[in-house]
């Protein structure tokens, strides 16, 4: 069976693009083939790697065959496009075609700690019910336990529990000076093989952190559609950064 991971909030920074980009590094790792899409109104996604589904020029038949291309397809739906999608999802009855044609389908709804972040998921929950599975993505902004808190206390809580929803927590990034001294964006860390190497022990530590994260949920994430061509490389050891070294 093939697998649609949707990725959506339309509250800006939840980390939407980050979170896709991980997936997609964690997927590389294995060699598994799938494709990476993003929903825009430019072409913003083509820096990201990701294939530009144009939201002018979207119809259910185009938007079929990109799914129907891969047995795994991540979709990035961008800020401000949540609601558009759903409305098209609904109105292109998009539910019975990928049922039809054996296409599970996933929602990944990032928050934060800014309760404004939740109205997406409960905005989700209605527009696929029990037709797709949930996972919720922390971006952890200060410490779990706070950030916990919120989440726990609302109603978009108690909503995603009728669901059974997953959660995994993503760590906040804090190579940011890294990143700028190697004239780097995060985009195009995710995407370089050596960034380990070439930002030092903190993107290391978060990396492996998000990896850790996605693989603890990669059966409900990926599902039948996870079929590793590879083993990972095994892990490389930092001795220092070039950021270092230059120091």
């Amino acid at each position: 069976m093939k697998k649609l991971i949707l990725i959506q909030n339309d509250y800006p920074g939840t980390g939407k693009s980050t979170l896709a980009l991980c997936f997609h590094r964690y997927l590389q790792q294995f060699g598994v083939p799938h494709q990476l899409l993003s929903l825009t109104e430019d072409e913003a996604a083509e820096a990201s790697g990701a294939i530009s589904l144009d939201v002018g020029s979207l119809t259910p038949d185009a938007f079929f065959e990109h799914v129907d291309a891969s047995p795994l397809s991540i979709l990035d739906i961008s800020t401000g496009l949540g609601e558009f999608f759903n409305k098209f999802y609904q109105g292109s009855e998009m539910e019975k075609i990928l049922s039809d044609a054996g296409v599970a389908v996933s929602v990944v709804l990032p928050v934060t700690a800014d309760r404004e972040s939740f109205d997406s998921v409960i905005e989700a929950a209605e527009v696929y019910s029990d037709n797709a599975e949930y996972l919720i993505a922390h971006l952890v902004t200060s410490c779990y336990d706070e950030d916990d808190k919120v989440w726990d206390s609302s109603y978009a809580a108690r909503v995603m529990d009728m669901f059974e929803a997953v959660e995994l927590h993503i760590p906040e990034i804090l190579f940011h000076l890294e990143l700028s001294t190697q004239h780097m964006s995060l985009a195009e860390a995710l995407h370089d093989d050596d960034a380990e190497e070439n930002l030092g022990k903190e993107f290391t530590k978060w990396n492996r952190r998000v990896m850790g994260q996605v693989d603890s949920a990669r059966q409900y994430l990926f599902g039948d559609a996870f079929r590793p061509t590879v083993m990972p490389k095994p892990e490389k050891t930092v001795r220092k950064s070039r950021l270092r070294q230059a120091a």
